[in-house]
């Protein structure tokens, strides 16, 4: 397959009125041949040198947002597909999506062109779009598909924005806290070097630090690289320290909240729409193990449900209140004997995804104090440090 470049191209269109845009391609020749096919007389075409990065989820979101609506206005599958092809601007999502259309036209289903294509895709999702297939209903449960997907990455980014303050606030203290200690701590260090009188134990900690940041920081600095970037390589290729980091959450109490609401509201919103789809019980838990699971906690549930399930227990007995909670068992449970799993699943993840909105809110009410606390304590003891001897000055200039 040849290899595909952005380009960055200016243009006037037939009303002599100047287009700029950015473009695709695999050279620059392809750009000026879809200009002048659009009637477009090429000013400038000029090549991104650009790494290629991975796409977000919500650029493969609005892809299939796009499909949806493509679809629902009765265009054929092949002409949607190639008409977002066109309007992509990240390479390695356009070479999925080139790959995927490549093997529709070869006269392969789309679910099947999916699953040989599968990075960017739940395992649910594809089994979703294969049972659409089968029914004609392709269009709405893509849509169905996207609704969820938004809801996902709505919670992914309202964590992420309450994160990020405090994170950001760590890393300010953390460089402020190392500029003193650089910097302004020795200044002290020689006006009370000399000195008969003892130095608080404080004073003398914050020296100490200081002489080896000063003496040995580059050392320090080069260790600390090499151990993050051996725990960032063991954290790729183990599960050791997804576990203990899991662990280690589940064991902060507002955390472990809000990941045991997202670990329900993303299993039941699954199970919800493949039920809808009329899919087997069974083949709904094995599709949550069919692809690399980064929650191990649920990934070990589902295993022993699965095992219950084909033992002829129902699918609530196989729910571990621990994980779940008592309040989601009993739920499922009453669905199942009524006849309306899915319903009830929908019903869960509504809940829950309310109690989730309010946890997310209270946690960045509670953060802000906190941390403004901390920081004040770190930059508090270090100046209550440097100036406790001053405290004593007639022993310590006299």
């Amino acid at each position: 397959m040849f290899k595909i470049a952005q380009f960055d191209w200016k243009a006037t269109d037939r009303h002599q009125r100047i287009q700029r845009g950015k473009m695709l391609a695999k050279n620059s020749e392809a750009v000026e041949q879809v200009l002048l096919a659009k009637g477009y007389l090429p000013i400038f075409i000029r090549r991104n040198f650009i790494l290629a990065t991975k796409p977000k989820k919500s650029e493969v979101t609005q892809c299939l947002l796009q499909l949806s609506l493509l679809l629902n206005a009765a265009m054929p599958l092949k002409q949607s597909l190639h008409l977002i092809l066109d309007g992509l601007e990240n390479i390695p999502l356009f070479n999925w999506l080139n790959n995927v259309i490549s093997q529709v036209d070869a006269g392969f289903p789309f679910s099947h062109a999916l699953e040989k294509q599968a990075q960017y895709l739940s395992n649910q999702e594809i089994q979703l779009i294969k049972m659409a297939e089968k029914t004609g209903g392709l269009a709405k449960m893509l849509d169905n598909i996207v609704q969820a997907r938004l809801k996902s990455e709505k919670i992914f980014k309202k964590v992420k924005r309450v994160l990020f303050y405090p994170i950001f606030i760590l890393i300010v203290s953390f460089l402020l806290s190392l500029a003193m200690l650089i910097f302004i701590v020795p200044s002290f260090a020689e006006l009370y070097q000399g000195k008969e009188q003892s130095l608080p134990f404080i004073t003398e900690v914050l020296f100490r630090i200081s002489q080896l940041l000063r003496e040995h920081g580059v050392l320090w600095l080069i260790i600390s690289l090499l151990i993050i970037g051996l725990l960032f390589g063991i954290n790729q290729i183990s599960d050791v320290l997804k576990k203990l980091k899991t662990k280690m959450i589940a064991h902060i109490p507002i955390f472990s909240q809000i990941i045991q609401q997202a670990r329900i509201i993303y299993f039941t919103q699954n199970v919800a729409l493949m039920l809808n789809a009329h899919i087997r019980l069974s083949l709904i838990l094995t599709s949550f193990l069919s692809e690399k699971q980064t929650d191990k906690i649920l990934e070990q549930e589902i295993h022993w449900m699965s095992r219950l399930l084909s033992q002829g227990y129902s699918f609530a007995e196989g729910l571990n209140p621990a994980v779940f909670t008592t309040q989601v068992v009993q739920m499922i449970a009453i669905g199942e004997k009524s006849g309306k799993l899915a319903t009830m699943c929908e019903h869960v993840s509504e809940i829950y995804q309310q109690q989730l909105d309010h946890q997310i809110d209270m946690l960045s009410q509670m953060l802000e104090p906190m941390l403004m606390l901390i920081m004040g304590v770190i930059v508090g003891t270090i100046i209550i440090g440097l100036y406790l001897p001053i405290f004593d000055m007639g022993s310590l200039v006299g």
